[in-house]
């Protein structure tokens, strides 16, 4: 996370929260005001001066709540599903909705092959049957996982995690989502199919999709047909994807042998609803949503919320953003890092330019980032790049509309060619006559090269850079004023191209040099260009 300190940034939190988040915000230097159990008033009263607010399921945020919170930049939900947040209202007011999608992507799935093993070896039953104090074995004969055909409905972080570990089983794997392509699929072992076709043919079908108006009701009457007499269905995704009163018919009719649900519709279920029914039905194992309930789970998403909004809070990108693009699908993870360099390079260029109007930009994404997803890496850029040229309000949640009322134009090209650098993807920005070059090495970003000349600079807190004549002492005279003024060097980057002509220099020091130390450096012999960069 970017080093700066958010000092005078308050985050509310409305629900119980890990304490290791906690320490990650404060560290930040954030404070951290807990209205957890205090009720509504508190909450309400909490967010007058509030920045940012992390929520679980139970508070809803919508825009009568939003109006208590005229600073809100941005509200966290300690979670996946954001459907107690109203997020087209988060999106009017230019706040950020951020969630945890991935943080208990393990769990979920551990906890798909939990609910799988006890549908086929029938261990709840045989548990019962042990407490009562018999001792059966007949009715509890199982059937192997290896050799029977998996049916994965949705193959994204959650169900490709399923195929890996199922092939671990023996298990032969059949997939089915539009979005997917037929490389991925094969890449994980599966066959890609159409919906009826996996539900004919699977002997186990897990359900790894997300709620949403296309899955409503996914699994109805129709479908709990088609699948085999003797097949089970697991669901570790959301309730709403199986119509609960077909399943139960389904179960009654014998259409399929058992069914194993860690969620229902409604949470938790009335006692006569058709949650209920199922949870109570013999030939259904039942977890009272789990998935995701698992003390590392519950770590990491503390952890990996606190620092998106601190990243948020000081007008960066999010690995996890609801309502602003992000770094998603199967690449997300090599284009994760270079959203965060493009925000860090927007930062820098204006402050290492200086221009008097900002120019029309190019991004060239290059090597093996350039047939992937732009948006992400576009918005970014805008990001950090009206971060300092502009006194609203920025985020990656309007600026692209900001950027558009400014008069700011980017245009994104791909080159999939090989860099003629030694790295195998690269981000270059122009503008004006300022070019920045950077990379990801061991997923953190770099700067190489500035206007041509080829560097190792890592874009992070305060930095000094410098264009100046190529001479001895150079590097001497810079690192005296900067000791004469308490600024400790911790990183030195210094590039020519020719001896004796122009050269660059960049410093990472442990505080901004100020005004004095900048004008004493400008009156080097051979200085031409100074600036002091925040990051």
């Amino acid at each position: 996370m970017n080093p700066t300190r958010l000092s005078n940034t308050t985050v509310v939190i409305a629900e119980p929260f890990s304490e290791t988040g906690i320490a990650v915000l404060r560290e930040a230097g954030i404070t951290v005001v807990s209205v957890v159990g205090e009720g509504s008033d508190a909450l309400r009263s909490s967010l007058a001066q509030a920045d940012g607010l992390i929520v679980r399921s139970e508070t809803r945020v919508d825009r009568e709540l939003l109006s208590f919170s005229p600073k809100l930049s941005v509200v966290a939900r300690a979670g996946v599903g954001v459907d107690a947040i109203d997020v087209l209202a988060a999106t009017d007011a230019g706040i950020v909705v951020l969630n945890t999608p991935g943080a208990n992507t393990l769990a979920a799935i551990e906890q798909t092959f939990a609910l799988m093993l006890s549908l086929a070896r029938h261990t709840p039953a045989a548990v019962a049957s042990i407490r009562a104090g018999r001792w059966e074995r007949k009715p509890f004969i199982g059937t192997e996982l290896h050799g029977k055909t998996l049916g994965i409905v949705g193959l994204g972080r959650i169900g490709g995690g399923v195929a890996l570990r199922a092939t671990a089983f023996g298990m032969k794997l059949l997939a089915s989502d539009p979005f997917i392509s037929r490389a991925r699929a094969e890449a994980l072992g599966a066959e890609l199919v159409p919906l009826d076709e996996l539900l004919a043919r699977a002997d186990i079908v897990t359900l790894h999709v997300p709620l949403s108006r296309q899955t409503v009701g996914l699994v109805a009457a129709r479908e709990l047909a088609l699948m085999q007499s003797h097949a089970l269905l697991i669901n570790c995704a959301r309730g709403g994807v199986i119509d609960e009163a077909s399943l139960l018919a389904a179960l009654d009719a014998r259409q399929l042998a058992s069914a194993a649900i860690d969620v229902v519709a409604e949470e938790p279920p009335p006692k006569d609803g058709t949650g209920a029914a199922l949870h109570r039905h013999p030939r259904v194992i039942a977890t009272p949503h789990l998935g995701g309930s698992t003390a590392e789970a519950l770590e990491r998403i503390a952890i990996e919320l606190a620092h998106d909004v601190a990243s948020v809070l000081l007008g960066g990108p999010a690995s996890a953003a609801v309502n602003a693009p992000i770094a998603d699908g199967p690449e997300a993870d090599l284009l994760r890092p270079f959203v965060d360099l493009a925000y860090r390079i927007g930062k820098i260029y204006p402050q290492l330019a200086q221009p008097s109007a900002l120019p029309p930009f190019t991004l060239v994404m290059e090597g093996r980032i350039a047939p992937l997803d732009a948006e992400p890496v576009t918005t970014a850029f805008l990001t950090g790049l009206l971060q300092t040229t502009t006194n609203r309000r920025v985020s990656i949640v309007n600026a692209r509309s900001i950027a558009a009322e400014l008069g700011v134009s980017v245009e994104v090209r791909g080159d999939d060619r090989p860099t003629a650098s030694a790295f195998a993807a690269t981000l270059r920005l122009v503008g004006g006559e300022t070019s920045i070059v950077g990379t990801a090495a061991l997923g953190s970003p770099r700067i190489v090269a500035v206007d041509g000349f080829e560097i190792d600079a890592i874009p992070a807190g305060s930095m000094l850079f410098t264009r100046h004549t190529d001479v001895p002492g150079m590097i001497g005279q810079v690192g005296t004023i900067m000791g004469e003024a308490h600024i400790n060097i911790s990183t030195m980057q210094v590039s020519r191209q020719d001896a004796g002509g122009d050269a660059i220099m960049f410093l990472s020091t442990d505080r901004r040099a100020d005004d004095d130390v900048i004008a004493r450096v400008r009156e080097i012999a051979g200085i031409r260009i100074v600036r002091a960069i925040d990051v």
